[in-house]
């Protein structure tokens, strides 16, 4: 930690230009925040890489996870974050037009403990919960879910997104368009804001 005080305090008594640009680019390069994405094609398909910068974006996301999937993952994972994204569960229903209560409560138990497992592995948390999706997604699925998801996932801060998306923001009924992502881009960033504040003064 001193080594990097001191070459913190030493880079702008540096006298070459060219040299003053690399150290710039090397001092982003180590301040810029890692953020951790965790679920399943919802995570995989967003070009987070652009609409989430500053951050250093790191997928661990795949199509067709179920939430068992996902947590197994995060409980593999071996990395650090300064900021995670948690989506998933949806999958766990896909063809199930009428899932019972028992199946819902098994979906939100495995968010529970993938939720309670980042807070060990990330700095700071955003779970997202599930927008206006249209058949053949599983519409009854997605709407007792995110009940569920209300009054039991209150530990971590929470994007509640049904009102943010809109039908216009739907690619095939639940993946999502640029516009779409956008606007998860934009209330993510501002929830990740006021809790490294710092990022406001990193390029993009």
């Amino acid at each position: 930690m001193r080594k990097l005080v001191l070459l913190i305090l030493l880079l702008p008594f540096v006298q070459c230009d060219k040299t003053k640009t690399s150290n710039d680019m090397f001092l982003i390069g180590i301040f810029r925040p890692t953020l951790g994405m965790f679920g399943d094609s919802i995570m995989a398909l967003w070009p987070a890489e652009e609409q989430l910068k500053p951050f250093v974006v790191v997928k661990n996301a795949f199509p067709v996870r179920k939430s068992s999937d996902i947590l197994y993952s995060i409980q593999t994972d071996q990395s650090r974050y300064h900021a995670c994204i948690y989506n998933g569960g949806v999958n766990d229903f896909l063809g199930n037009f009428s899932p019972n209560q028992l199946a819902i409560e098994s979906t939100v138990q495995n968010q529970i403990q993938a939720l309670t497992l980042l807070q060990g592995k990330c700095d700071h948390i955003l779970a997202i919960n599930f927008w206006y999706v249209e058949f053949p997604w599983p519409t009854e699925a997605v709407l007792r879910l995110n009940q569920l998801m209300k009054e039991r996932i209150n530990f971590v801060p929470r994007l509640d997104t049904e009102v943010m998306i809109k039908s216009s923001d739907l690619l095939d009924g639940g993946h999502l368009t640029d516009r779409g992502y956008q606007k998860l881009a934009d209330k993510t960033l501002e929830h990740f804001e006021t809790r490294i504040p710092w990022i406001d003064f990193l390029p993009r």
